[in-house]
This record gives C-alpha cells, sequence and structure tokens, in this order.
C-alpha cells in the first residue's frame, strides 16, 4: 500500500473532537441532584460511549481516505516521440505514368509511391507521420498522426490531379509540407518529397523550391528528395551512405540536377527509384537515416481505494445517527 496524499493524515488530529465537544457543550445547571433517584446501569449508560467512538471512526476513515491510499495496478513502457516525418507526394497527371517496373509487370508512378510509403509507415509504428499531396497546390492529406491506419486510408485516397489543378509547384509544396511538421512536438522533423523531378507551377509567384528548401533547413527541418521513374542518359556514381544506394545523375530526362539542389539546400539526400526494388530500398535508407532518439518511459497505473474508507466513514455517520436518536439521545 502506498499513500497519495500522505499529508491527509494530519487530519487525524481531529479524531479526539467529538469527545471535545461533548466536554465543552453546553449543560443545563441543576442546585441539587439529590431529589433523583439513584441511576441504575442500563444499556443506555453502557453504551454512553457509543456515539462519540462512531464520530471518531468516520473522520478516522475520512482521514485516511484523504491520504489517497492506493496499489500498483500495473506499468506501461512508453516509447518517446522522436521524428515527425511529413511525406509530400507528386500528384500531378504525369505521376500516372505506368513506367515503374515491377516483378509482375509496370505501375504507374504513384502507385509505386504509394507502395513503398505504406511498407515504411508500416516498419514505424513509434513515429508521428503525415502526408501532403500536391499538384499545383499543395494540401494536407494527413497531419502527422500515430493513428497509422487512418494515414494509409489516406494515401489510398490520393487521385492524380484533373486539368485546371494539373502542374507541379516544387517550392510551394516543401514550404506546405515544413510548417505542417513544425506543428508538431517531436524536436526532429523531416520532409520527404516525392515526385517525377520536374517543377513546373501553374500558379503566379510560386516559391523557388531551392529557397524553400533552404527555409526548412534554417527553421530545423530536413529535406529529402526522390526523383520516381525511368530515367535515361545517366551514369551512376557511388554515393556514401548508409544504405550504399547509388545517386543517379540525369544528362536528359527529369530535372534531377534540381532535386539534388533542394536535398543539399536541404540539409538531405537526393534519391531516383529507376523501379520499384530501387524505391523500397531509398525507403529503407531513409528508415536508416531517420532512426527515432528512442528514451525509454514507464508509466505506472495505480488502484485507487478511498473509496472504501469513505463508504466506512458514512456507515460510521449513519450508525452514530441511529444511535443518538433512541435511548442515548441527550438535549440540549
Amino acid at each position: 500500500m502506498i499513500w497519495g496524499r500522505p499529508w491527509g493524515f494530519w487530519a487525524l488530529l481531529l479524531v479526539p473532537t467529538p469527545w471535545l465537544w461533548g466536554f465543552f457543550r453546553g449543560r443545563i445547571g441543576w442546585s441539587s441532584v439529590g431529589l433523583f433517584p439513584k441511576s441504575r446501569i442500563t444499556t443506555g449508560t453502557l453504551f454512553a460511549w457509543a456515539p462519540n467512538v462512531l464520530r471518531a471512526a468516520a473522520i478516522g476513515a475520512l482521514a485516511i481516505a484523504l491520504a489517497r491510499p492506493q496499489t500498483v495496478g500495473g506499468r506501461t513502457y512508453i516509447k518517446a516521440r522522436g521524428v515527425t516525418i511529413v511525406v509530400a507526394l507528386d500528384r500531378s497527371s504525369s505521376m500516372k505514368t505506368s513506367d515503374v517496373a515491377t516483378p509482375q509487370g509496370p505501375i504507374s508512378r504513384i502507385e509505386a509511391a504509394r507502395r513503398a510509403f505504406v511498407r515504411f509507415v508500416v516498419g514505424r509504428p513509434d513515429d508521428l507521420i503525415g502526408l501532403v499531396s500536391f499538384a499545383n497546390y499543395p494540401d494536407t492529406t494527413c497531419p502527422p498522426t500515430l493513428d497509422h491506419k487512418v494515414l494509409l486510408e489516406s494515401i489510398e485516397a490520393i487521385k492524380t490531379a484533373r486539368a485546371g489543378d494539373d502542374g507541379t509547384t516544387l517550392g510551394d509544396a516543401i514550404a506546405w509540407a515544413t510548417h505542417v511538421a513544425r506543428d508538431t512536438s517531436p524536436q526532429k522533423k523531416v520532409v520527404v518529397l516525392i515526385t517525377d523531378g520536374h517543377d513546373s507551377p501553374g500558379v503566379s509567384k510560386p516559391l523557388d523550391p531551392i529557397v524553400a528548401a533552404t527555409l526548412a533547413n534554417r527553421l530545423g527541418v530536413v529535406v529529402h528528395t526522390i526523383a520516381i521513374g525511368p530515367v535515361s542518359g545517366v551514369e551512376r556514381r557511388r554515393q556514401a551512405d548508409t544504405a550504399g544506394l547509388d545517386l543517379v545523375r540525369e544528362t536528359e530526362g527529369p530535372d534531377l540536377d534540381l532535386l539534388e539542389k533542394i536535398a543539399v539546400a536541404g540539409g538531405g539526400r537526393a534519391f531516383v527509384a529507376i523501379d520499384s526494388a530501387t524505391l523500397d530500398l531509398i525507403f529503407q535508407a531513409l528508415d536508416s537515416l531517420e532512426k527515432s532518439p528512442f528514451t525509454g518511459k514507464i508509466e505506472i497505473h495505480y488502484k485507487e481505494h478511498y473509496q472504501s474508507w469513505i463508504l466506512a466513514a458514512i456507515a460510521a455517520l449513519t450508525l452514530e445517527r441511529i444511535v443518538v436518536a433512541g435511548r442515548l439521545r441527550r438535549l440540549p
């Protein structure tokens, strides 16, 4: 047994109160009691002490309830949330192109990104992960959450942009995802930009993507980029990272130079996924780069026992009222 509020035991000093009250209470003065017959020992005189004892017991029970008796009901081990990851996914019409190779045949770029993202989320159950989709305009598909079931349902609902909203505004997407990431409590915050590589905004005064990445880095948000889809005329150079991935630099096709500059400005890494297997490896590399700095925490659950002492006090007071209503009643 432990006590949640041990200072409640000070109330035990009030236990003698019923006797003190009886000593100082008013009495009727008589000039002589000689005219009264000598008393006999009756039930009333035999149990005259009962009311005070019951009152004192009620006070003692309330004092113990106030001290909050507890027992340990269990312990829950909690992992501290160390990383917020916001994925900014391009949903422009070019992302529906089915040119990402899989063992079962080519699939669309957005579908390949969706599958890899799902596997990534499943492997990080203890992190806050959010999703921003963008074409001409960015939008929060799912804010950073630990409820990954909702997150996975939200990515399944993403569709490519229709005419009128079609475009790729990378700078605005980075800025929006940075804002979403910063509005969380973990110290480490990461934005992962997934696109087919073109910055082709269809809005007026778009934010420059390199400027957006630089601002994100200054605000403490790391920006990684992933260019998805086949690339023609490429050269590979070995990238010294934890996954040993190859960084693909273009000679034709998507603007990989821009994506690398964005990653450098954002303090992150630039990757290119030419097929679904490579995309999975990239997410594995991100998983290794952005490991959560877990701190063990134990949450102790207590069982409260003050209720039984309160009931005991009520019972004592009720019995005291019944007793004094009979032959033990005193006047005044």
